[in-house]
């Protein structure tokens, strides 16, 4: 599974963690301007409740207290205040008609405790019944803790307010469908500008991503023009970041070590390949003269005979190296001329029929005449003389050989063959040097995994292309590319 970018990581997680911070934020605010809202309520029903205490002395004023409550609302709230009395016993005295039936009036708790702050009443101050000066009672005051609650109905929602003294219980309750309203708005609202200050974060998480990540892109666009012929390319400083330039200068020295070390050793290959030429001409030479001397079919002629072949496979080693050492340090000089690439390669299949005539190999060729390249004459035979020998070697007893020549647009050759066919997992490194196939059809086969890693470096100092276009058992092709007329 691919994971997503490291920016749009960033965006995500900024937006995951704002999301966290708001949410919490929003429940704490919510939760706190919900307890404002009711502490208010609470104080107007705390208000309303002892406005007219002298009322609730005169136990027959019950509904005026009611009324009285009302009146203070106006007409437009009516029906948003209810009245409940009980005694201390539970019983109830009085239910204003606009009780709710979906809450019991006996099943009310009105249950209080005592206010501790509030001095005891003495003898005769009206047998602690009033809640307060008035008609028909003394200075009665609360001496019970009020509670408050709220209480939900199929329809509607009340605050509930519960005062008393030592005889009565007096629950006075609003209405709280518009506060629930409003709190219910602003928690809407809330929610609903979320994910636009999410998008918001999130946007600014990719931005402020993007302007962190500014200097690794250039360090990676660096890194990819760092190759075997651009070793010189450095990492611009940067001060925009402590981290970052401590982090270009470490990568610049790398890139110096690195250099130091390739050009050390294109030199060394360089140096050795071209040494070891003249040594081995001078053996070859001795060792022809030694087969000519030696008598016809003699057990020395045959050694002379294998030493001369193995000599001749040391030449081409050496060859073969000297021009990737060159190929990599930029040296591979070509000599540019028009070249009949048709005549060229069926030159070249001639002298490959003397190799697959053993194993009986036939070749199916379409090479349409008077194509021209411009190219180096001689590596270019190299390159396509190792195509079409591989294709003979790795290929089945029986077998073919196609070759395919096509001018227009570009000139492509393309090589297959029948064989084998090249393991999936060995496919990505078939260019790469000194690499061989391991499988036991080609066991037994000479080379070093040197020709096609050279032939690739002769089409690319052609500004051409040498692909794999395909492999599977009994069909393997290779795709040489060029163009007819390339600015060498």
């Amino acid at each position: 599974m691919k994971l997503p970018s490291f920016r749009l990581r960033i965006a995500l997680l900024s937006a995951l963690v704002s999301g966290v911070v708001l949410l919490g934020f929003g429940a704490a605010s919510w939760y706190l301007l919900y307890r404002q809202k009711a502490q208010g309520v609470d104080t107007e029903i705390r208000s309303l409740g002892t406005r007219h205490p002298g009322w609730l002395a005169n136990r027959a004023n019950f509904d005026r207290l009611s009324s009285s409550l009302e009146f203070i609302f106006g007409e437009e709230h009516k029906g948003q205040v209810i009245l409940l009395i009980k005694d201390s016993q539970g019983k109830v005295l009085y239910v204003s008609a606009e009780w709710p039936s979906g809450i019991s009036p006996e099943q009310v708790d009105c249950s209080l405790g005592i206010d501790p702050t509030v001095p005891a009443q003495l003898p005769g101050s009206g047998g602690g019944r009033g809640f307060g000066p008035g008609r028909g009672g003394g200075p009665v005051v609360f001496n019970r803790i009020p509670r408050f609650y709220t209480a939900r109905t199929a329809d509607s929602t009340w605050r509930l307010g519960i005062m008393g003294n030592d005889d009565l219980r007096l629950v006075v309750g609003l209405n709280y469908d518009k506060v629930q309203a409003e709190l219910n708005r602003l928690r809407n609202l809330y929610l609903l500008a979320m994910p636009v200050a999410l998008l918001l974060v999130g946007a600014g998480g990719w931005m402020v991503a993007g302007r962190a990540l500014r200097p690794l892109k250039t360090i990676a666009r660096t890194a990819e023009q760092v190759t075997a012929r651009g070793l010189d390319q450095r990492i611009p400083d940067s001060n925009e970041d402590p981290e970052i330039t401590r982090l270009i200068q470490v990568l610049n020295g790398m890139i110096d070590r690195l250099e130091a070390s390739f050009r050390q050793a294109i030199r060394f290959s360089a140096d050795a390949s071209h040494e070891l030429k003249t040594p081995l001409a001078i053996m070859q030479g001795e060792l022809e003269s030694a087969i000519q001397s030696a008598p016809p079919g003699s057990p020395e002629q045959r050694v002379f005979s294998n030493l001369l072949e193995e000599t001749q496979h040391l030449k081409r080693i050496t060859g073969n190296l000297l021009l990737l050492a060159q190929a990599d340090s930029g040296q591979l000089k070509l000599a540019v001329e028009d070249i009949p690439i048709s005549a060229e390669l069926e030159g070249m299949v001639e002298d490959a029929r003397i190799l697959a005539a053993e194993s009986n190999i036939q070749f199916n060729l379409d090479l349409p005449p008077g194509v021209m390249v411009k190219g180096d004459r001689g590596l270019l035979r190299i390159a396509l003389l190792n195509l079409i020998k591989n294709a003979v070697r790795y290929n089945v007893p029986g077998g073919s050989v196609g070759l395919t020549l096509v001018a227009k647009p570009e000139i492509v050759v393309t090589v297959c063959n029948t064989g084998p066919g090249i393991p999936p997992l060995d496919q990505p490194r078939i260019f790469d040097r000194f690499y061989r196939v391991r499988q036991s059809e080609s066991s037994n086969r000479d080379g070093l995994g040197l020709g096609l890693s050279l032939a690739r470096e002769i089409v690319l100092a052609h500004q051409g292309k040498l692909i794999l276009k395909e492999s599977r058992p009994g069909h393997t092709c290779f795709a040489l590319s060029l163009k007819p007329d390339p600015a060498l």
